[in-house]
C-alpha cells in the first residue's frame, strides 16, 4: 500500500515539476473534410489530441503529437437493383513530430507545422458489399502534412486553427489501390500545461 502512495506521490510531482515548463497541451476540435471524400463523407464528430514538446532551438519548440478523430454516418440509398443500409464509424489516429515558433513579436501566436502518418480504420455495420464480399472493416492510411496557428487566449487556455492534409492509399483485395487526397479544417481549443 505504502510502495503506491510513493509512486503516485512520485508521479504529481514530476507532473507538477514539468507544468513549469508547459511542455504537455491538450486540444478539442471539430473537424470539416475539404478534400476527397473520407468513405461517404461522414460528418465529423470530434478530434482530440496531445502533444509533448520535448524540445527547445531559440523560438522553436520540437515535440511529437497523436490526434484522434471520429466520424460517423448512416447510409441508405435504395435502387433497382441494389439496396444499402448501413452505419460507417470512421477513425482517423495521427502520430506526429511538430515544430511550434514563439514569435517574440506577437508572443500570444504560436504557428505551427506537422508530419506525421494517418491511419484510418473504418467499420461497417449494416449491409455493404464490394465485389462479392460483406465488408466489416477496412484500415487504410497515408502521409500528414499539417500547418496551422494558435492564439493564446489566457496563460494555460489557447484556441487554434489547423489544415491537415492526409495522401491516402486505399487497397482493397482483388482492386488496385485507390489514392485520395483527403483535407481536415479543424477549429478548437486547447490547454498547456
Amino acid at each position: 500500500m505504502t510502495k503506491h502512495v510513493v509512486l503516485a506521490l512520485g508521479l504529481l510531482i514530476s507532473i507538477c515539476a514539468t507544468a513549469q515548463d508547459k511542455k504537455w497541451s491538450i486540444e478539442a476540435n471539430y473537424p470539416i473534410s475539404v478534400g476527397d471524400e473520407l468513405g461517404n463523407d461522414n460528418p465529423a464528430i470530434i478530434d482530440l489530441g496531445v502533444k509533448y514538446r520535448f524540445t527547445k532551438l531559440g523560438i522553436i519548440n520540437i515535440g511529437a503529437g497523436l490526434n484522434a478523430g471520429v466520424f460517423r454516418d448512416n447510409i441508405t440509398s435504395v435502387t433497382e437493383s441494389i439496396s444499402v443500409d448501413f452505419d460507417e464509424t470512421n477513425w482517423l489516429i495521427q502520430p506526429k513530430v511538430f515544430a511550434e515558433i514563439q514569435v517574440p513579436a506577437l508572443p500570444k501566436l504560436r504557428p505551427f507545422v506537422s508530419v506525421g502518418h494517418t491511419i484510418i480504420t473504418s467499420k461497417f455495420k449494416g449491409d455493404l458489399l464490394v465485389g462479392d464480399a460483406n465488408v466489416e472493416s477496412s484500415t487504410d492510411g497515408g502521409f500528414n502534412l499539417g500547418f496551422g496557428l494558435s492564439y493564446d487566449v489566457t496563460k494555460n487556455f489557447f484556441i487554434l486553427v489547423q489544415y491537415d492534409y492526409v495522401r491516402n492509399t486505399i487497397g482493397i483485395d482483388g482492386f488496385p489501390d485507390i489514392k485520395q487526397d483527403l483535407g481536415y479544417f479543424k477549429i478548437g481549443v486547447g490547454y498547456r500545461f
